[in-house]
């Protein structure tokens, strides 16, 4: 069985990183750290959206292979294929977001991305770690 404490983790820590986002970058404007000439505040927050979202579609990506797993079927190319995409695709945008937020008035947001890659990644790494172990089972027996 696969142990679902971890995705449940991922997503709570991917959604607090997101929301504390959201406040972080409204308090500092509120208390006037942004500079009146400075872009608006409205494009983090935009983008802070777009990443949360395409980092939860990239998790449904994922859904194919995970289930395989759970009910001990066996990976298909395209299961694997997606859920590789989506692992490269969702530990890049984590990466760009601990570096783009990584500024004096920022670093909680930073340090709260960093807390969510590690989460994402040991999930992944238990989730592929679960494949591989089952793909070299099922070679050894010689049933695929």
């Amino acid at each position: 069985m696969i142990n679902t404490i971890f995705p449940t983790l991922y997503f709570t820590t991917l959604i607090i990183s997101s929301l504390m986002n959201y406040y972080i970058v409204i308090s500092n404007y509120r208390s006037g750290i942004y500079i009146a000439t400075q872009d608006s505040i409205a494009i983090p927050l935009i983008t802070t959206t777009e990443v949360l979202a395409i980092l939860l579609l990239s998790s449904l990506a994922q859904l194919p292979l995970y289930k395989r797993l759970k009910h001990k079927k066996p990976a298909s190319t395209i299961s694997f294929t997606l859920a590789l995409f989506a692992t490269a695709l969702s530990s890049a945008l984590l990466i760009e977001s601990i570096y783009y937020w990584i500024t004096p008035s920022h670093l909680t947001i930073s340090a709260l991305y960093f807390i969510t890659l590690s989460t994402y990644l040991i999930h992944q790494f238990k989730l592929y770690k679960r494949l591989v172990s089952r793909t070299k089972k099922t070679t050894k027996t010689g049933s695929f």
